[in-house]
């Protein structure tokens, strides 16, 4: 046990808070798994389960209209970006280092999303259509490759950027203000922790679906299910 927590403090703050956001993701869903159980469908939802509904909505609907008929693979990927991002960005409301100020964690989700596109990309057009299109023109590989690569760095310092400013900037008013913060601080925060945490959190889902549906082939939008 001892060598567990020793363990634990000398992580960095940013990967303690990665640990309880991820946790909290874990037990909300053993609970919203729990009262579906008990769910009757011949009634209206209420509570969690009418919020959870509405929102998978919206993620299913988004993701039919920018995934074709692939929507179903993707739309849980969007759920879980989402989710986890968004609760990440609002984790300094509770005391804890925003996981996405840390370049790492927010270089890890583009990574992902990288993968994603280049995979799927391969997927629906075939290695060889994948290859001529990077190679096309052969002059302008290197360009291409370069794009490719700018798409993530880009997306991880954006998302990076813009929390951890608000970060910086939540810090230093609390540091030159004192216990008056206290007074200054809530509208603040819900500026930069909430409202642009879910700014961000929207345009990082979005920009992986753009993304991943501009490597698709044309019959992935024509075979909607």
């Amino acid at each position: 046990m001892k060598t567990i927590i020793d363990f634990y403090s000398s992580l960095k703050p940013s990967i303690k808070s990665t640990i309880w956001v991820t946790l909290f993701i874990i037990v909300f869903i053993i609970i919203v798994r729990i009262k579906m159980r008990h769910y009757d469908a011949t009634k209206p939802a209420k509570g969690i389960v009418l919020y959870c509904e509405l929102f998978v909505k919206l993620m299913n609907d988004f993701s039919k209209e920018l995934m074709g008929k692939r929507w179903k693979f993707f739309s849980p990927y969007f759920i879980s970006i989402a989710m986890f991002i968004f609760l990440a960005n609002i984790s300094g409301l509770f005391g804890f280092t925003p996981p996405t100020c840390s370049i790492s964690v927010t270089g890890t989700l583009a990574m992902l999303t990288f993968i994603l596109v280049q995979t799927f990309g391969i997927i629906s057009n075939g290695p060889k259509q994948y290859l001529k299109d990077m190679c096309t023109p052969v002059l302008m590989t290197p360009m291409n490759i370069v794009g490719e690569l700018s798409t993530p760095i880009s997306m991880a310092f954006r998302l990076f950027g813009n929390i951890l400013s608000g970060c910086i900037l939540t810090t230093l008013i609390y540091s030159f203000l004192g216990w008056f913060a206290l007074v200054v601080t809530p509208p603040l925060h819900a500026i930069f922790d909430i409202a642009f945490g879910l700014i961000q959190t929207l345009i990082f889902v979005i920009l992986t679906a753009v993304n991943v549906s501009n490597k698709f082939s044309e019959n992935e939008f024509n075979m909607n299910e």
